[in-house]
């Protein structure tokens, strides 16, 4: 990737332009930025942050200009995993001209834009890596509207580069902008500085024909522009109605998988991650993947260690992931010996299901990595993708072949390498089916 290092999406800056004035939204938030315009009893941008730091990103700029203060003060510094710093337009400059004030706060090539009025729940990961694969300088993600009146529609040729832009006013369906955009440094740096500017009416339309691609998304869209659709995000964002997430998962075992293999590990201080494990989880939560952990833990049931003592060895597990960059997302305990019989103890599938559950992802489309048999067996109960390594125990299992995973690799950084691949090329079918 040309600029500044950039190797995934982790590595982006992102911008959200929560600047305007709102004057549409006036009769119903009148004392505030639209931004922090309540939904569900949040803040809109808390939805937007959301998105964001699911999404792995670490650095957020937040353009701010009308009652500006107020969004610093509701949310500080930091939110979630986020590091956030504001730019403050001293008079309105429009969403072109503010995101090129903001320009030296940020420290990426390309960087992530979103209006700050909308929310579109489209994976950003494909969207990256479709950004990464034209080699585009610029590329907006679209959704498909059933009345595309109020929005305008944009219009690209088979190869996805932009070719036209359509005013707002003419209905039907069709492909309109979701106010998510990668945008090269080079291409902010060509924008005026200092004057009042639009994105989608002065900047675009300039950029046609200069790596200006757009990427088909198929996530849901709502915008808080104006009373109407204010009144829908109520209904976008409720819990009961929410879609289920898209975010994908990896479902790891613990011992000889992430960690060194000890036959019933007891001490925190015994602890050692395998070589390159974290590497190879840090790269997978760079793939916008989630990351838990499920563990067979019969030394508790056999009473060598309790629960107490185990949670110290997930206290430390954490801790030296977390030194590596890496933060999981669950860690699942079966407690029990086999003699138990219970349903959670691993091949069976009760833990998976309930992180599943509780995560919000659909185990069918994941991936499972262990070195026993176990996870292998439990991984393909549930339809996911399953990885063998062979740290741990692994390799006696597939010297002997007795284990039918559907991949067999040497540790989580080769397990990382092919679920990459294994998603670019979903990612080209997909792009196959959209031109």
């Amino acid at each position: 990737m040309r600029g500044r290092g950039v190797s995934g999406l982790a590595d982006v800056t992102g911008v959200i332009l929560a600047g305007g004035l709102g004057t549409r939204l006036r009769s119903i938030v009148a004392d505030r930025p639209k931004v922090l315009a309540e939904v569900c009893g949040r803040p809109f941008l808390a939805y937007l942050l959301d998105r964001l730091s699911g999404a792995g990103l670490r650095n957020i700029v937040i353009s701010t200009g009308y009652l500006g203060e107020q969004i610093e003060r509701a949310f500080g510094n930091c939110y979630r995993n986020l590091r956030l710093v504001y730019s403050r337009e001293a008079r309105p400059l429009g969403t072109g001209g503010a995101l090129r004030l903001a320009l030296p706060l940020l420290d990426s090539d390309p960087v992530l834009v979103l209006n700050g009025d909308s929310c579109c729940d489209a994976d950003l990961h494909s969207f990256w890596r479709s950004h990464v694969a034209r080699q585009a300088r610029a590329t907006l993600l679209l959704v498909r509207a059933e009345d595309m009146g109020r929005y305008g529609s944009v219009e690209c040729g088979d190869d996805g580069q932009v070719t036209a832009f359509r005013e707002k006013g003419r209905g039907g369906e069709g492909w309109i902008s979701a106010g998510v955009y990668l945008i090269d440094r080079s291409l902010i740096e060509e924008i005026s500085a200092g004057e009042t500017v639009s994105l989608e009416t002065d900047v675009f339309p300039g950029w046609i024909g200069c790596g200006l691609f757009a990427y088909r998304g198929s996530g849901r869209f709502i915008d808080i522009g104006t009373p109407e659709s204010f009144a829908a995000a109520e209904r976008f964002f409720a819990p009961d109605r929410a879609a289920p997430q898209d975010r994908r998962f990896v479902v790891l075992d613990r011992d000889g998988t992430i960690n060194e293999e000890r036959e019933y590990l007891s001490d925190p201080d015994q602890v050692r991650l395998i070589p390159g494990a974290a590497e190879g989880l840090r790269r997978l939560k760079e793939m916008g993947l989630g990351l838990v952990v499920i563990t067979n833990q019969s030394g508790v049931g056999r009473g060598y260690f309790d629960r107490a003592r185990l949670d110290a060895i997930h206290r430390r597990l954490s801790e030296l992931l977390q030194a590596e960059g890496v933060a999981l997302d669950g860690i699942y305990v079966c407690p029990h010996t086999p003699e138990d019989k219970c349903s959670c103890r691993k091949p069976r599938t009760a833990l998976l299901d309930r992180a599943a559950g509780e995560l919000g992802f659909k185990p069918e489309l994941g991936f499972v990595i262990g070195d026993k048999p176990c996870d292998i067996e439990m991984g393909a109960a549930v339809g996911a993708t399953t990885f063998l390594v062979r740290t741990g125990y692994g390799a006696h299992y597939a010297a002997d072949g007795a284990v039918c995973a559907d991949h067999v690799v040497e540790d989580l950084r080769e397990a990382c390498a092919v679920i990459r691949r294994l998603l670019e090329r979903e990612d080209r079918e997909v792009a196959r089916d959209h031109q």
